[in-house]
């Protein structure tokens, strides 16, 4: 088996990137209602629309030679509250984050990126290569990077898709 189709079998197990982004919203949906019942002075705005680009170092063969992806990953909008989490908060609202995305299952996390008075950033992380980060000093963001998927066409055809002929 080729390098191209090995890859598009592992993507075949997952869900594909519509699923997952439904997945993701939703699970991004409750995490900013409940860091809000935890912190209540988090008033969330979505900053940006949905990103999205061709699978990178992960699954690199199976986009190759195509004109359009059979895999991408997807960037959610970024929400942002004003203000930060105050620190004798910040560890419950970490902890409420931590155990909604175990569930959705991220299972490394809270990687700590940094951890100072009035600024604290983790990052959580899916066996799909999926990445959430959650972060506050001066205002408080949330981000959601889904990993690597197959379109809903590609996963619906099944095999990976022939090179163009020319």
């Amino acid at each position: 088996m080729d390098q191209k189709t090995e890859q598009f079998h592992k993507l075949m197990k997952r869900p594909d990137i519509d699923q997952a982004m439904a997945t993701y919203d939703e699970m991004y949906g409750k995490l900013r209602s409940q860091l809000t019942a935890t912190v209540p002075s988090l008033k969330w705005r979505q900053t940006d629309d949905v990103s999205g680009s061709g699978c990178g170092n992960n699954f690199p063969a199976v986009n190759a030679d195509l004109r359009t992806y059979d895999a991408v990953e997807r960037g959610l909008p970024n929400w942002v509250a004003e203000g930060k989490i105050p620190d004798e908060q910040w560890e419950a609202a970490q902890k409420v984050a931590d155990t909604l995305l175990r569930f959705y299952g991220f299972d490394s996390g809270p990687v700590v990126v940094k951890n100072q008075p009035s600024d604290h950033y983790v990052t959580f992380h899916a066996p799909d290569g999926s990445e959430v980060t959650f972060g506050t000093a001066v205002n408080t963001g949330l981000t959601v990077r889904i990993g690597c998927h197959l379109t809903a066409d590609a996963k619906k055809r099944g095999t990976p898709a022939a090179p163009p002929t020319y």
